[in-house]
């Protein structure tokens, strides 16, 4: 087997690896758990209170991976993560969440508010510090596998956020085209996914390099699990609908 033919061979390994643990995450406990709980609006708005804190953490870990990164590769995240949607004329993924969040009836005076639970405050820094303190290849990759167990193009039957919004849809009877910020991330996580392989072709010129990578996206897609089943207990401090509703 030639060079090219081998490199070939690993990013191929590589792309199935990626796929079948993405879809494994759907399997975990606790992401059932979250596509089970019967959604209520007070469920909801613990949800959507703490996910403010996980996607500012998500701006910060692509912040220190991209300081970690090579030019390159500091320029594809730039574009691809932190630049924003402006030519689409698209808001920012926060200022989508909390307009998304109306619909359970929040306000930007509850966003103002709010405190971050100690269970989120917790995965966030165990987040930071797996981004921050890991080889540049694991830190993107702990970035970037967040994308992939989102999308479509990687996930049967679609990845969380889109699940999320049909569930919310058959719940609470809020439509799929008025969850913008779910909607919005659904749409550009299949996009966003693309750029970790084109990272490991261009960086990924070794087994390890690769299996390094892998470790990075597997340790993020733990906490990630961890942190879903800790939002879902506090959830479930909240009643759900009667049998009569």
């Amino acid at each position: 087997m030639t060079i090219a033919a081998e490199k070939d061979h690993d990013l191929q390994w590589f792309g199935e690896q990626l796929r079948q643990h993405a879809n494994a995450l759907y399997a975990t406990t606790n992401l059932r758990r979250i596509l089970e709980i019967q959604f209520t609006r007070e469920r909801m708005r613990v949800y959507a209170l703490q996910m403010k804190f996980w996607l500012t953490n998500r701006r910060d870990c692509w912040g220190f991976a991209q300081g970690l990164a090579p030019e390159d590769v500091k320029a594809m995240i730039w574009e691809d993560e932190l630049g924003g949607n402006a030519e689409r004329g698209v808001e920012d993924h926060g200022s989508l969440h909390v307009r998304e969040s109306r619909l359970f009836g929040l306000t930007t005076d509850d966003f103002s508010n709010v405190r971050i639970a100690p269970p989120t405050r917790t995965a966030t820094y165990a987040w930071i510090h797996l981004v921050k303190d890991s080889p540049w290849l694991k830190a993107v990759s702990a970035c970037a596998a967040l994308e992939i167990s989102n999308s479509s193009e990687w996930v049967t039957d679609g990845g969380l956020g889109y699940r999320l919004g049909k569930k919310l849809e058959r719940d609470l009877g809020i439509p799929y085209e008025k969850q913008v910020n779910l909607k919005e991330h659904a749409e550009v996580d299949v996009d966003h996914a693309h750029m970790l392989m084109q990272i490991a072709k261009r960086y990924g010129t070794t087994p390890g390099a690769l299996e390094l990578m892998l470790e990075g996206a597997d340790e993020s897609w733990d906490l990630f699990d961890t942190w879903i089943g800790l939002v879902v207990d506090m959830m479930e401090r909240f009643a759900g609908p009667s049998a009569t509703s």
